[in-house]
């Protein structure tokens, strides 16, 4: 930084800070020690929008690499204290900051140590997308630090099996899953891989669904996986196959395991890469593959290569409606390898696909976007504005897409209180005339769905579809009559089982 005598106004960043004149203070604190150190006094300011800001000015000097390891020292306390901000936006950001200084890894063991610590009291609370960056954060720091490794495995571990809130759950998995996927200690790997095997066992199925999802990740890095280990999940993976739930992810898993259990001998990178047949492939084919319709290869290299599914996150948002569309498609195939930054930057995109005309953009979007919960829980507050805004439209494709999406939720969440919640939106839903014509033909598509309903629910939604025969001159009484008849089966169906 320039040594030299200059006035720096204190007032005057922080009303840059108010004005999101991010890249003015960066600038500013960059270049002038007085001014680094004002945006750090100012992390303490009383309004939070300040405080979040001034941690952005952090982060932006830590990804030019303005901060040398003195300074980043410096801030270090700071930002562990405002992971626990009362304001969720700075405490976020301050999540943001210490993922990013351990990417960086200008940091002493010791700094590991307290990043480490304050990243599992945020797992402990299982606070919704706070967890899921803190898990982001531990597993980089487990897969650097193996001491740090040894204490957060067991950790981790007990945590899954002892609570019973699924963000602490999931945050947990997730840590671990990372954590594997980035050591280079096959010992830390194979310890990991085989307690997601473990849990394949679990009588939770949201477990279960999420041991398979972290199995198929680490798969990605076959070339650690012991001979040992390839076998006990090949084993463990069949026990699940014929669960319906399951079923479509254990075959993609056992596809793969079975292409490895060929060999005894340990696999190199280059050949678990040829296996998935990428070896001779990278980020700068990319495009070539899919101007070619490989789209196939792509979505094995976004699995093993960040940097490819960097490449294609960015494709989401292309000008190219063929390029959007290629990158839709390889999303939907490597959600597992998601991280929670990626997961959470992707969202709004495929929200915007829900509202597509075109009936396979919905689909894919929504059932990617369903997965993305079951990986990531706390993205259920999006979940829920997203399909405020979607019902409540009158436009036609926002209403398809919005169904579309409760559809895919609906399979990863098959509980008696979510039917009831969809239950309650069809019949609201059949009350509006512009969204009359959807709504009946979505219940006509999963009527085979409706064996799910409970009694009350399917009674409801009879006197619902009661209600509207005959409605705009019996416009939709010949669907609205097929409905009913199946509607009227199922209720004699259950009051014989009851």
């Amino acid at each position: 930084m320039v040594k030299e005598e200059i006035i720096i106004d204190k007032a005057g960043i922080r009303e840059d800070l108010l004005g999101w004149h991010i890249k003015e203070v960066t600038d500013l604190a960059a270049t002038y020690d007085q001014a680094f150190q004002i945006v750090r006094e100012l992390l303490h300011d009383k309004n939070p929008l300040v405080r979040a800001n001034a941690l952005q000015v952090i982060k932006e000097l830590i990804k030019k690499n303005f901060l040398g390891q003195e300074k980043v020292s410096m801030v270090l306390d700071d930002v562990i204290e405002l992971v626990n901000d009362k304001n969720e936006r700075a405490s976020l950001k301050a999540l943001e900051v210490l993922n990013l200084l351990l990417d960086v890894g200008e940091i002493s063991e010791e700094a590991y140590e307290r990043i480490t610590d304050a990243l599992m009291e945020i797992i402990k609370r299982g606070a919704p997308i706070l967890s899921e960056y803190a898990s982001e954060g531990l597993g980089k720091t487990g897969a650097k630090v193996l001491r740090i490794a040894r204490k957060l495995i067991e950790w981790l571990f007990s945590l899954i099996r002892s609570s019973e809130d699924r963000q602490v759950q999931s945050a947990a998995i997730t840590a671990l899953t990372e954590m594997a996927y980035r050591t280079d200690d096959k010992k830390v790997f194979n310890e990991i891989f085989e307690g997601m095997t473990d849990l394949v066992d679990s009588t939770d199925p949201y477990i279960q669904e999420r041991a398979l999802l972290s199995i198929e990740r680490m798969l990605a890095r076959a070339e650690m996986l012991t001979p040992k280990n390839r076998m006990k999940a090949l084993q463990k993976v069949k026990e699940v196959k014929g669960n319906v739930l399951l079923a479509s992810k254990a075959s993609t898993i056992l596809e793969k395991l079975e292409k490895l259990s060929g060999t005894e001998e340990e696999l190199t990178e280059s050949e678990v890469r040829k296996m998935l047949e990428i070896s001779e492939y990278g980020p700068e084919d990319v495009e070539k593959l899919l101007n070619t319709g490989k789209t196939e290869i792509v979505a094995e290299l976004a699995k093993v290569d960040p940097v490819v599914m960097s490449m294609i996150i960015d494709m989401l948002s292309s000008d190219d409606p063929t390029r959007r569309m290629d990158a839709l498609w390889v999303v939907s195939r490597s959600t597992s390898s998601l991280t929670p930054s990626d997961a959470y930057s992707v969202l709004p995109v495929l929200g915007e696909f829900l509202k597509s005309h075109n009936p396979w953009a919905r689909q894919t979007a929504a059932e990617t976007m369903a997965e993305i919960y079951s990986l990531y829980p706390g993205t259920a507050q999006f979940f829920t504005s997203l399909l405020d805004v979607l019902l409540k439209s009158g436009r036609r494709e926002d209403i398809e897409g919005a169904l579309e999406l409760i559809h895919a939720l609906r399979r990863r969440m098959p509980t008696p209180e979510f039917n009831r919640a969809i239950m309650a939106i069809l019949i609201e839903l059949l009350q509006r005339k512009e969204a009359r014509e959807v709504t009946l033909k979505f219940l006509a598509r999963e009527a085979q769905e409706l064996i799910n309903m409970d009694y009350e629910a399917l009674t409801a939604l009879k006197e619902a579809l009661r209600g509207v025969y005959g409605d705009e001159g019996g416009k939709y009484d010949n669907l609205i009559a097929a409905i009913l008849d199946v509607v009227e089966d199922l209720l004699k169906l259950k009051s014989q089982e009851s």
